[in-house]
């Protein structure tokens, strides 16, 4: 693989924190499917067989269940115009009992056109794309296109606030392709329920220029909080759980908690990762292999960097590179680590349901033979320049808990009563996101796009990527910068989706 990697590179690691010793920690439920991903010895890797596993190459998500892992790779959404710059599509949100590796199919199951997570949607830079989109379940429905620079039309809020996509309705989405990255579409109407359910999926828009790796994978990341007798998706019951956020007890990738993948030594792999859980903050490893990042929420990076984990927020997404060093015959396993969401020392300390251990989510398998080539580069970057903040300030957002009210707020308000706040088109500005409480909230912006400068008064190393999804750490502000070149009304709102849920959200105009 031709990529550079220097110190600066390293330097890079905004939102990678330390795994934390926690002192006083809680189980609400054990997890149910720990037994099912203890597959491979504590040593990294072993010989052993009998992964259950679904899916192949045909598919990001599936409800199946073979004791092959599969092959890498994925399959885009069939594409019905034979034009070269257009890519149309049919989608269709649905009820569906799939299965998330326990061996019970959810009951209040949903998908996009039959498979959690829902197909690929894939396109290049200048396509147009066309999504004709049915809503086959009993309830009001919106898509949000998470990350894309759509119009305000396309973006899905305007119809959550004011003309919904009923039940057996239809509506056609349709814009252009405008970035290149890797993002994910999603409900934007009772987020905490829907996409619990299942209802997401991946989208890829490649440069015109880009070559494939050996291995390019969405591995789409969720956690499923399911009753501990019928094993099936559990309502948050409490207030408190509102207020914290409902963290799971399944872990999965690709919207199964067994998955295996088969590499081959010798191969690139390049892991598209998104984080697609309520509130979870994943924290992932890969034993005995390092992980290269080459991009972020909106893109490749200018300076890829190295790590032994990585830290991702609800809603955020990473790019990154794997080189396959194992032998045949060995597995080695994907791992999370506990994240801990609220601050040492505080007054609040979440329960983790799977514990406060490492917990494996998938596991690598590797086969016969051994993959040579002349390497993979990747796409040149599309690298914001500022670095550092700039004079015009747009708004200061202050996030806010009271933890005794059961509230979360956003500039001492709730959704819909959320100041407005407007901005210029076409101006270099900056925003300030100050955390007064002792959780992590990950802020998510619609619509534009946006450089991380600044953390918690420490300037922030030239050559991050684009970001539309930042965590603001306990107690920190975070400052972002954005040309604002995408004129509209959009949202912006905390990706805990219980947050979101319970009014955690405001909306910002960029006027032309």
């Amino acid at each position: 693989m031709t990529v550079d990697i220097t110190t600066a590179g390293a330097a890079l690691l905004v939102y990678q924190y330390a795994a934390h010793e926690v002192s006083m920690r809680s189980t609400l439920l054990l997890p149910l499917s720990l037994a099912a991903c203890m597959n491979a010895g504590m040593d990294g890797k072993d010989t052993a067989s009998g992964v259950d596993d679904s899916g192949g190459p045909d598919d990001t998500g599936d409800t199946g269940d073979s004791a092959t892992p599969e092959v890498c790779g994925y399959t885009p959404m069939p594409d019905l115009d034979a034009a070269p710059d257009v890519v149309e599509v049919d989608l269709t949100a649905s009820a569906l009992e799939w299965d998330p590796g326990t061996g019970v199919p959810l009951a209040a199951g949903m998908a996009f056109n039959g498979s959690v997570p829902g197909p690929v949607l894939e396109a290049k830079l200048g396509d147009t794309v066309k999504v004709h989109f049915t809503n086959d379940l009993d309830i009001e429905m919106t898509i949000h296109w998470h990350g894309l620079r759509v119009t305000p039309e396309m973006d899905g809020i305007m119809q959550m606030m004011g003309d919904p996509i009923e039940p057996g309705e239809s509506f056609e989405y349709e814009f252009p392709v405008v970035d290149t990255g890797f993002y994910w579409f999603h409900t934007h109407m009772d987020t905490a329920t829907t996409i619990e359910a299942g209802l997401y999926a991946p989208i890829l828009f490649h440069a015109p220029d880009e070559v494939a790796p050996d291995c390019d994978q969405p591995m789409v990341l969720d956690d499923l909080l399911l009753d501990e007798d019928t094993r099936q998706i559990a309502p948050p019951d409490t207030d408190m759980m509102q207020l914290m956020g409902r963290l799971g007890n399944v872990l999965m990738v690709n919207g199964r908690s067994d998955r295996s993948y088969a590499w081959t030594k010798g191969q690139t792999t390049l892991w598209r990762v998104v984080n697609a859980s309520n509130a979870r903050y994943w924290d992932l490893y890969l034993e005995g292999h390092q992980l290269t990042v080459v991009g972020t929420d909106g893109g490749f990076l200018a300076v890829p960097y190295s790590v032994d984990d990585l830290v991702v927020a609800p809603g955020e997404r990473y790019m990154v590179v794997v080189e396959a060093s194992g032998e045949p015959g060995e597995r080695y396993r994907l791992m999370n680590k506990r994240f801990q969401l609220h601050e040492e020392g505080g007054d609040m300390v979440e329960g983790d349901p799977m514990g406060d251990g490492d917990n494996p989510v998938a596991t690598v398998v590797y086969g016969e033979g051994e993959t040579t080539g002349t390497g993979w580069t990747q796409p040149a970057p599309d690298v914001p320049g500022w670095g550092a903040p700039v004079e015009n300030l747009g708004h200061h957002w202050l996030l806010e808990e009271d933890m005794m009210g059961g509230t979360v707020t956003i500039d001492g308000a709730t959704w819909p009563d959320v100041p407005m706040v407007d901005v210029a088109m076409n101006v270099d500005t900056m925003f300030e996101v100050e955390n007064a409480s002792e959780m992590h909230h990950p802020f998510h912006i619609h619509g534009n796009r946006f450089q991380v400068v600044d953390v918690g008064g420490e300037p922030v190393p030239a050559g991050q990527g684009w970001k539309d999804t930042f965590d603001i750490p306990p107690r920190t502000t975070v400052t972002v910068v954005s040309a604002l070149d995408n004129p509209g009304e959009w949202m912006y709102h905390c990706h805990i989706l219980e947050h979101a849920d319970d009014g955690m959200a405001g909306l910002m105009t960029v006027e032309e």
